[in-house]
Parts: structure tokens; C-alpha cells; sequence
């Protein structure tokens, strides 16, 4: 079977090193040159460090790793191998300085003549540098400019309850970003929204990790709209305990004008074996506004097993209703949440038309938090779901769960029907019982000449804004082309529609087709192209019961119907890293293709290394 695929690995550091490679009668060879300036590592007169290789077989999606890594173990890292009697090296400190200059021009249309106005074109400096100690690293920047970073692609948000969770993608971000990673995600950088200044200290010495980010961001306020700069600052310290075990604390604060919003979190991860974890973490936070300050809980308890054949993932946990991680990512609260899951896993032989198969069979529950014990769960399902791979390369999966929910009364909150011609208070349905989902998604191999996906899913749903019963059908498919070593096109649609079934009559519908387009002749210069179209409409909001229209604020519900385009052009020069040239384009479209928005952008910058 193949062995562990290398994840939980830190893939966001962008090292500075040089790379070639050859191909032979007998296959290929490589060769990579890494400074030492480049890595981080414990000062000393003579060390041992970890070492492993992985090999990725794209068309069949093996991967062989240099040691005998084992998939039943909790750490790949753990089973690496090792360079011993590592002497005579000289690093110093790395110092690391980019300069850089922005000017962006944006144009906006008149809502009331109709007419399309655009900024002056005014330039703007900042600065990024780095200071390199042997286990210790210095990051600060000034003015951030993140515009050559890449929008992200739209997700279907028409019956949402719950924010949506994207990637952080920002240079300044990435780099030590494991180092803050947490159970609960307390710390989410992307709460960070415009930075105007930010340093970080990240490093580790012997068993002890710590990380500090500290930045002055700039926001809108929620109720006046009034500018703001909002001080945010993260520390986390961690312990390793033997080779698989750890401890952490976590400390956040977000504070602007008189009110603040802080977190304070432990957590730690003991390893039972080879096998077997338990996790634990306990959090507190402390939330002040105009209307006081709150303090509120979480928590969570958990045990894992990670065997080759069976493991499993039990989890409880909970948060208060009042818990707020103002730099986290906590889409929930308010609830207890019991998850239990089990997986087998059957292995066929290495070239097998079945090579592997795994299912996963759990179930959840959850309970409103000040009243578990005493009322009967608010939402859960049953869940039965499995996926594999066939001899070539190609991939499937699918996933069947039944499942209910009840109809909080703030979900339509002001809503209103007539009865006998006047207005009175809506109510919807208790509860949504054995709701079926069914799923199934299937991948190519991953060829020199692209791949290509496809999933479908059909799912009976809540339609929360109604508290009435619905049911979606939701299509997405995504092809990678690469018809020249040069360019790569790659594509996705995604498409959902939400019907009511006590009539059939459409709720929502939802449609992102999305083009990106990179070429690339070398590694100096670089062209991308992404376009994307989102189309969006619901009908008015009706009873669930009846079906009559609803009133809000007195007001008869009213359908919405969005459709718009945006298009990126980004032109990249880059002789050596940390230098480098951005010319980039934007434009935004609504209806019948008329320009609502648009910004050209250009940034220079160039990087001192010693």
C-alpha cells in the first residue's frame, strides 16, 4: 500500500533555494541546493537533524517515501530518518529587506448620473524585512500591499447559516503560520483584514515553540462606519513532550476604541501509544462593547486513533453562547456537540483494480449549551460515506447521511402573514426529520495533459429563512488542461438549486462558472487570467405552512435576482525572488455587462539579502 501522504507538513514557507533536474535513460534525477540561511534550526557545535523524501507518482497518486514510514502511527514526521554529525556550519544572521512601491487607479460608476469616475493615480511605499537568527525569526512589515494575491472563488451562500471558512493566502501570514495553528481555531489571520503596520517573532528552542503577531489593522465600524484601527495581537507558546506529545496556550486581543475582545486558550495533545491521542483544550473569553462586557467558555475533549486498517475520531465539545474569538474562526456557538466516526480502511495490491477502499460511519449531535441535560437535541444526523481508488489513477467517493434540525425562531425573526387580512407573527415548522443526503464524486488521473472531477448531490435541507422543508440539488465540476509546458487552463462550475417540497416552487439558484488561465514561459515571467460569473436569485420569502407571502417590517417579502462578472489580469516580472514587477487589472460587471467597478494597480519591489 502506499504510505502516508506527507500531510500536516508546513507547505507555506516560500525557502530560497535552487533546484534542477534531468531526465535519464534510467528516470530522473534531482538535485536541490538549500542555503542555510534558508532553514532554521538549533545553534551548536554538532547536531542531528530530521530527514525524509517524498515521491509523488501524479498519474496514480502513490506516494514512496525515503524510510519505511508506517500509516499506523499518530506522527509522520516522527518516522523520518536522520543526518547525523552536522558540524562547521556557518549561518549568521539573514537579513532581509523589501523596499516596495504601489500606486493603484479605481474607477467607480455614478449611481446617479450613470457616469464612471476613477481616482488619481497616487503612489504608496511600504516595506517588508526579516531579521534571521539560528532559531528565531524577526517578520515585520509597513503599509502591506497584498493586491497581486488572488480573489478567492465564490462559494454557494444562499441558505447559510454559518460563515464560510477561506484560505489565508497573504505572504506575511503564511510564513510560521503553523506555529499558531490551534484546536477550535482561535487564531484565524484572516480577522486581520487591512494591516497598516505588523510585526511577528516566531522560532523554537529545544522542546519550546512560541509565536507572537502583533498588527494595527484598518476597519469600518459596524454601526457608524466610521474608520477604525483596531491593535490585535496573538501569542501562542507550546512544549513538545517525548515525540509525539505537546502542550499549548494561546493568548488574543482585538481592542479598538473602549472596547476589546480577548481569548485565552490551553490545549495539549497526548500520545497513548503509537496509536491512540487524546486532545484537550479549554478556552475563555472576554468581549466588551457599548451594551458591557461578557465573558463566556469553550471547551473540548477528544480521543483519535489513526491504525492502518481502523481508526477512529471521538469528540466532545462546547461553546457558550456568549464566546466570542474576535481572531478566530468560530462559525458557531451556543451549543454542546457530541461527533463520533469510525473508518476501515481495505488495501488492495499495489497495481490491483481495486487499490484501496475506506468507509466512514459516525454520528452527531448537538444540544443547545444551557440546556444540555434537559432538552433533546436541536440537530444531528447519521452518517455512512466512503472513498477509493482504481488501478490508473482514478479516484470516486460518496456519502449518504440522514439527519434533522429544528427551526430557531431567530432564523425568521420579524417575519409576519396575514391572517383574515391582517398581520400577525409568523411560525414555521418545529422540525425537519430524517433528512437524506446523497452524494457521489468521481476524479481523473492526474495526466500531463490535465484532469478533470465532477461531484453530485442531492439533499433534503432546512430553508431557514422560512423554517420550511427544501430540497437541493447541487452539481460542481473542475478540469485542470495543459495543452503546452507553458500554459494551464483550469476551470470550475459549481450549481445549486433550492426547491420548497411542500410545492416544488424554487427557492434559490445558483450558478459560478469560474476560468482561470496562467502561462508561463519561465520562471522570470508570468501571465494569469481569472474570470468568474456568479448568478444568484431567490424568491420572496413564503410561509411554510400555507404558502402565502411573508412581511418583514410590514413590508412584503420581495425576490432578488444578481448576476455579475469579474475579471483579473495579473503581469508578473521576477528575476530573483523577493524582486519583482506586478501590472494587474480589475473590473467588475453587473447586469447586461455594464462596468461597475475597476482598479489598475502596479507595484515594484526589490529585496536585499544577506
Amino acid at each position: 500500500p502506499p504510505p502516508p501522504p506527507a500531510t500536516g507538513l508546513d507547505r507555506s514557507p516560500n525557502y530560497l533555494y535552487e533546484s534542477k533536474g534531468e531526465v535519464t535513460d534510467s528516470g530522473y534525477v534531482v538535485e536541490v541546493r538549500i542555503p542555510f540561511k534558508s532553514l532554521r534550526y538549533p545553534g551548536g557545535k554538532e547536531s542531528t537533524w530530521g530527514f525524509n523524501v517524498v515521491r509523488s507518482t501524479q498519474r496514480s497518486g502513490f506516494e514512496d517515501t525515503w524510510t519505511d514510514a508506517r500509516r499506523g502511527n499518530l506522527s509522520f514526521l516522527s518516522q523520518a530518518g536522520f543526518l547525523a554529525g552536522m558540524t562547521g556550519i556557518q549561518r549568521g544572521v539573514v537579513t532581509e529587506i523589501q523596499p516596495f512601491v504601489t500606486a493603484a487607479a479605481n474607477g467607480t460608476i455614478d449611481t446617479t448620473s450613470g457616469r464612471f469616475a476613477r481616482d488619481h493615480l497616487a503612489p504608496d511605499f511600504g516595506v517588508n524585512f526579516r531579521l534571521g537568527f539560528t532559531s528565531l525569526s524577526v517578520d515585520g512589515t509597513i503599509n502591506p500591499d497584498f493586491s497581486q494575491i488572488e480573489s478567492d472563488a465564490g462559494q454557494v451562500t444562499l441558505n447559510e447559516r454559518f460563515a464560510l471558512f477561506f484560505p489565508e493566502r497573504r505572504p506575511f501570514f503564511l510564513e510560521g503560520i503553523e506555529l499558531f495553528q490551534t484546536p477550535g481555531s482561535i487564531v484565524y489571520t484572516r480577522r486581520i483584514a487591512n494591516p497598516v503596520a505588523g510585526g511577528k517573532v516566531t522560532g523554537k528552542f529545544g522542546r519550546f515553540g512560541i509565536a507572537h503577531l502583533t498588527a494595527v489593522d484598518e476597519a469600518n465600524d459596524e454601526l457608524t462606519g466610521e474608520r477604525t484601527h483596531p491593535f490585535v495581537s496573538v501569542t501562542r507558546i507550546r512544549s513538545d513532550i517525548g515525540a509525539n506529545s505537546l502542550v499549548g496556550a494561546t493568548v488574543t486581543n482585538r481592542s479598538v476604541g473602549g472596547g476589546f475582545s480577548r481569548t485565552v486558550a490551553a490545549d495539549s495533545r497526548f500520545a497513548l501509544g503509537r496509536l491512540y491521542a487524546f486532545n484537550t483544550s479549554i478556552a475563555n473569553s472576554w468581549h466588551r462593547d457599548s451594551a458591557g462586557t461578557v465573558t463566556a467558555p469553550a471547551w473540548s475533549v477528544g480521543l483519535d486513533r489513526t491504525g492502518r486498517s481502523w481508526g477512529f475520531g471521538y469528540n466532545f465539545e462546547g461553546r457558550d453562547p456568549g464566546f466570542e474569538a474576535a481572531l478566530g474562526f468560530v462559525p458557531r456557538v451556543g451549543d454542546v456537540n457530541l461527533r463520533l466516526f469510525n473508518r476501515v480502511t481495505i488495501f488492495g495490491k499495489r497495481g490491483a483494480f481495486f487499490e484501496g477502499i475506506t468507509f466512514f460511519g459516525g454520528a452527531s449531535r448537538y444540544w443547545a449549551y444551557r440546556r444540555f441535560g434537559h432538552d433533546r437535541p436541536t440537530e444531528g444526523d447519521q452518517s455512512l460515506s466512503g472513498f477509493g481508488r482504481i488501478r490508473g489513477g482514478w479516484s470516486y467517493g460518496w456519502s449518504t447521511r440522514l439527519g434533522f434540525v429544528d427551526f430557531n425562531p431567530d432564523f425568521y425573526a420579524g417575519a409576519e402573514v396575514k391572517v383574515n387580512g391582517r398581520l400577525s407573527p409568523y411560525r414555521g415548522l418545529a422540525r425537519l426529520e430524517k433528512a437524506a443526503d446523497l452524494s457521489f464524486n468521481v476524479s481523473t488521473p492526474n495526466l500531463p495533459q490535465g484532469s478533470s472531477n465532477i461531484r453530485i448531490s442531492r439533499r433534503e435541507v432546512g430553508i431557514f429563512s422560512e423554517a420550511a422543508e427544501g430540497r437541493e440539488v447541487q452539481f460542481s465540476a473542475g478540469a485542470e488542461i495543459r495543452p503546452h509546458q507553458w500554459v494551464r487552463l483550469e476551470g470550475n462550475w459549481v450549481y445549486s438549486k433550492l426547491t420548497r417540497r411542500r410545492d416544488g416552487s424554487e427557492f434559490g439558484r445558483t450558478m459560478i462558472p469560474r476560468l482561470r488561465v496562467e502561462f508561463q514561459p519561465n520562471r522570470t515571467y508570468f501571465l494569469r487570467v481569472i474570470s468568474e460569473y456568479r448568478s444568484e436569485r431567490r424568491a420572496e420569502a413564503r410561509s411554510a405552512l400555507t404558502g402565502d407571502l411573508l412581511y418583514f417590517g410590514g413590508a412584503p417579502s420581495a425576490s432578488t435576482n444578481a448576476k455579475r462578472f469579474r475579471v483579473d489580469v495579473l503581469l508578473s516580472f521576477q528575476p530573483s525572488p523577493g524582486t519583482v514587477a506586478f501590472l494587474g487589472y480589475g473590473a467588475g460587471y453587473e447586469r447586461d455587462l455594464v462596468k461597475q467597478d475597476d482598479g489598475f494597480f502596479f507595484k515594484l519591489a526589490y529585496q536585499f539579502r544577506r
